[in-house]
């Protein structure tokens, strides 16, 4: 029979209640102390059965199947642990939203989240040169175009449709320089000036130039040189007022002039094999006009 001492379980068990205003984190502090005591006694009480059974004939196996009792008992005791904390905060919680009364102080519960690991590296880029193997040619595409829509936000699938017609629009590209100077020893100003992204309907309209900047880097949109009967388009680019603060500010710089680059842009060739294998016109969202006036019913 074991001493009193090393009982492997504790008579008195000490519940915290949250709603309770006599009780502080002192006596939550007492419930895990008794919690930490019920794992000291189940220890002592397995040391004094592992002395015990040192003793006897075939203590090798008795004493094997004492650490296996004795693992068991920790992960039960634990897990008793751990599901009584829960109810006291679930009833706590419970108790709190009857009464109408504020929230208890929820305790601080730490875990553990075991994330995979990828694939290394070497693995990958063989699994890639396997696939170029097997792949067909409409696969590569759709291996290609699938990295590409996943580079895209919603603005500039917007833009890539208003594009879909093939037309060429206008853009402008803002440089600053001395008269006298050389192409490289420009500094640009203002990138990607268009109106595009406006006209297309995108909601961030004013990130045109980025959005087309993004754009040409897929290869999904190309410059190319000025086309004259685009001369409106230019102009209205040209006389924005940021475009003409722009301007003002280089200028009132000593020995510095503002040089205007007219280009344009249109769907690249990958750029209207990515719209056909998207779906093409069947793709395109019906945009909601203006609503009609009512008429009078006078």
């Amino acid at each position: 029979m074991l001493p009193p001492e090393t009982s492997c379980y504790t008579r008195e068990r000490f519940r915290v209640n949250p709603n309770d205003p006599k009780q502080d984190d002192s006596s939550a502090g007492r419930g895990l102390a008794i919690n930490d005591g019920a794992v000291a006694n189940a220890r002592r009480a397995g040391r004094f059965a592992a002395s015990f059974l040192s003793r006897l004939p075939g203590a090798d196996i008795a004493q094997e199947q004492l650490r296996k009792a004795e693992k068991a008992l920790f992960a039960t005791l634990k897990d008793r642990m751990e599901r009584a904390a829960e109810d006291e905060s679930a009833a706590g919680e419970g108790a709190a939203a009857g009464n109408g009364a504020k929230a208890p102080r929820k305790p601080k519960v730490e875990r553990t989240y075991m994330l995979p690991l990828p694939q290394p590296p070497s693995r990958m880029f063989a699994d890639l040169l396997q696939q170029a193997v097997d792949q067909s040619k409409p696969q590569a595409y759709d291996y290609l175009f699938a990295a590409i829509l996943r580079e895209l936000v919603p603005d500039e699938a917007r833009i890539i449709s208003f594009l879909s017609d093939g037309a060429r629009h206008a853009l402008v590209q803002l440089h600053s320089g001395t008269l006298l100077g050389s192409a490289q020893s420009r500094t640009l100003m203002m990138e990607n000036v268009n109106a595009v992204a406006k006209n297309a309907g995108a909601s961030l309209h004013e990130s045109g130039h980025y959005y087309i900047g993004r754009l040409k880097r897929l290869g999904l949109i190309e410059f190319g040189p000025e086309d004259p009967q685009l001369l409106v388009q230019y102009q209205l680019l040209e006389n924005s007022s940021e475009m003409r603060q722009t301007i003002a500010s280089i200028e009132s710089r000593p020995r510095q002039r503002a040089k205007i680059t007219r280009e344009t842009l249109r769907l690249s060739v990958t750029g209207q094999q990515l719209w056909r294998a998207c779906g093409g016109v069947s793709m395109q969202p019906k945009l909601s006009g203006p609503s009609a006036p009512k008429a009078d019913s006078r």
